[in-house]
C-alpha cells in the first residue's frame, strides 16, 4: 500500500455501485490514475466540488496491488468564468476529453496538466469564437506532440519531403499527416492558405484562428487519437459560424 498526494484535474467521473464515483485524474506529475472515491456522492468533506471537471483539486490516494483509491479532494482553484460561458465551457471540456484520450497511466514530464491548466485559464478569459477555436486547436496539436503522436504538416510523413509553402497538400491521418504525390498522397486535400493559417495558429498566431480549423483538426489527428478527434467533433457546432 503507497499513499500519494498531488494536485490534480478531474477528467472523468461516473457512479460506481450506490454512493461511490469512479475517477479518471491527471496528476502534476503527469501520470493518469484511474480511482474509486468511496462514499463520494454523498461526502462533501473529503470530496469537494462533488469531483466534476473544470477545478484543480489538491487530492490524496492510495495505491495497493489490486486498486487505486481516492481518500481525499479539496478545490485548490476554480475557473467561475467556464460555468457562465457556454462556449468557453464546451472548449475546456473538450480539451479535458483530449487528455483523457491519450494520457498515460506512467508519469511523465507534467507537460499535460501544465497545458490543460493554460487552456482553462485562456478559455475562462475569453468567449469569442474564432479566438476559443484557435487555442483549441493550438492545445489539442501540443497535446498530441507531448504524447509521441506528433501530426507533420510540414513535410511527407513517408519521405520527408518538404512541402513547398504555397502548395496544395493532401493528408492521411491514419500516417499522421501530410502525405506528397509521389508516395501516393493521402485522402483529404487541404489548400496552401488553410494549411499556413493552420500552421500559424500551432505556432501560437491566434488572430489566423478560424472557427472551421476545428473540423480540420478533428480529421486530421483521427488516425492518431479516434477519442481526441471525437472530443473536438462534438464541440464543432458550438463554434459553427452560421
Amino acid at each position: 500500500m503507497t499513499e500519494h498526494a498531488a494536485r490534480a484535474f478531474v477528467l472523468d467521473r461516473r457512479p460506481h455501485r450506490e454512493q461511490d464515483l469512479r475517477v479518471t485524474l491527471l496528476t502534476e506529475h503527469g501520470a493518469r490514475v484511474d480511482a474509486v472515491a468511496l462514499n463520494a456522492q454523498r461526502s462533501k468533506r473529503r470530496f469537494m466540488g462533488a469531483l466534476t471537471p473544470l477545478a484543480l483539486y489538491r487530492v490524496r490516494y492510495t495505491t495497493t496491488a489490486r486498486a487505486t483509491r481516492l481518500d481525499e479532494a479539496l478545490v485548490e482553484q476554480v475557473w467561475p468564468a467556464l460555468a457562465r460561458g457556454l462556449r468557453s465551457q464546451t472548449a475546456a471540456l473538450a480539451a479535458t476529453g483530449i487528455v483523457r484520450a491519450v494520457a498515460e497511466p506512467a508519469p511523465h514530464d507534467g507537460a499535460l496538466f501544465l497545458l490543460l491548466g493554460e487552456l482553462y485559464t485562456a478559455a475562462a478569459a475569453s468567449d469569442d469564437r474564432d479566438a476559443l477555436a484557435a487555442r483549441l486547436v493550438r492545445f489539442a496539436f501540443e497535446v498530441l506532440d507531448h504524447t509521441g503522436h506528433a501530426v507533420a504538416l510540414d513535410r511527407c510523413v513517408r519521405c520527408d519531403t518538404p512541402a513547398p509553402d504555397g502548395a496544395r497538400v493532401t493528408v492521411d491521418p491514419h500516417l499522421g499527416g501530410v502525405v506528397c504525390r509521389g508516395c501516393g498522397g493521402g485522402p483529404f486535400a487541404m489548400s496552401a492558405a488553410d494549411r499556413a493559417d493552420l500552421r500559424a495558429v500551432r505556432a501560437g498566431d491566434y488572430a489566423r484562428g478560424r472557427a472551421e480549423m476545428l473540423r480540420w483538426t478533428a480529421r486530421i489527428i483521427e488516425g492518431v487519437s479516434v477519442d481526441a478527434a471525437g472530443s473536438i467533433a462534438g464541440v464543432v457546432d458550438h463554434f459553427d459560424p452560421r
